[in-house]
């Protein structure tokens, strides 16, 4: 069954910190975006890896050929086995622009899955108000796992690795409570979501996020068969259970000025994940996107 990605701008809340991204700032945040993805990709090809879009990424390159006009962010997806290639040329090769926040690495995680931070920006939310980490307009890795193709095993993964992420980011919110996101949830349809959130957090608090992060990126590798899916993806372990067909042959495909792979079966994909990905959402219907604070270009 389609689902559309829950964002907190839906929920009605109120924080007097909050700022809504206009339409000139997405159109700055496009351009960043895109040049961070050209210096990827071009560190990627040299090193024979292969970015994917994913996500609102691989729907916009579809749909519009290019970013969704009115999205916010940039998501990608790597294989296992390409993601660790690429952070063992990291430093070298991207170190003077970029961080990489990832389970596990020497800049530690904010998150259960890599993140690729530009130097000298801010992009900061709510969740991350009081966090000790890089606050920068980032991209997103998600990683494809391979996984079991026995369904009983396949369930039991399923569980324990929802249960894994849905821990650890909890941990997180609790280990670095914000108070704009705790007034904006509190005020919203998400009060109750809230408050399970740091029920949950503060119970399994006595090991940090950081190592919550890492259990769930252990947890989830898996030996290589025809089944593949992306525990961090929208709709977790079990929604994006993929065939190993579907996504290749990868598709190479326009986006903006320049190109982008896809899965080769796109449309299984995108239907997937959003039913009818061909009809263009009416405005009402659009995402609203806010942080506390933003900024394209700072001095070091």
């Amino acid at each position: 069954m389609p689902v559309r990605k829950q964002h907190f701008s839906s929920w009605g809340g109120k924080s007097q910190k909050l700022y809504e991204l206009t339409d000139e700032d997405i159109a700055k945040l496009h351009d960043v975006l895109l040049g961070m993805y050209k210096d990827i990709k071009d560190v990627c090809e040299k090193h024979k890896i292969h970015l994917i879009a994913a996500g609102g990424t691989a729907l916009g390159a579809i749909r519009h050929k290019g970013f969704i006009p009115w999205d916010d962010d940039l998501d990608l997806f790597l294989f296992r086995y390409e993601f660790e290639r690429l952070k063992k040329v990291f430093d070298d090769e991207l170190g003077d622009k970029y961080y990489l926040l990832a389970p596990a690495s020497k800049n530690g995680a904010n998150c259960f899955l890599p993140r690729i931070i530009k130097k000298n920006t801010t992009f900061l939310g709510m969740i991350d108000e009081t966090s000790p980490y890089p606050h920068g307009i980032y991209i997103d890795i998600n990683i494809i796992e391979y996984a079991p193709e026995n369904k009983a095993a396949f369930a039991c993964k399923t569980f324990v690795s929802d249960a894994l992420r849905f821990i650890s980011y909890s941990v997180y919110w609790n280990q670095y409570k914000s108070k704009s996101l705790r007034e904006y949830m509190l005020s919203s349809k998400g009060a109750f979501y809230y408050r399970l959130r740091m029920i949950i957090g503060k119970f399994f608090s006595f090991a940090k996020a950081e190592k919550w992060f890492f259990v769930f990126d252990r947890f989830v590798r898996g030996k290589k068969t025809n089944v593949v899916t992306v525990p961090s993806g929208t709709k977790k372990y079990a929604g994006e259970r993929l065939d190993i067909k579907v996504i290749k042959p990868l598709r190479r495909v326009k986006f903006e000025d320049t190109y982008i792979y896809v899965f080769g079966d796109y449309d299984w994909y995108l239907s997937n994940l959003y039913g009818d990905y061909k009809e263009i959402p009416k405005a009402d219907n659009r995402e609203h996107h806010m942080c506390l604070k933003l900024s394209f270009d700072e001095e070091l």
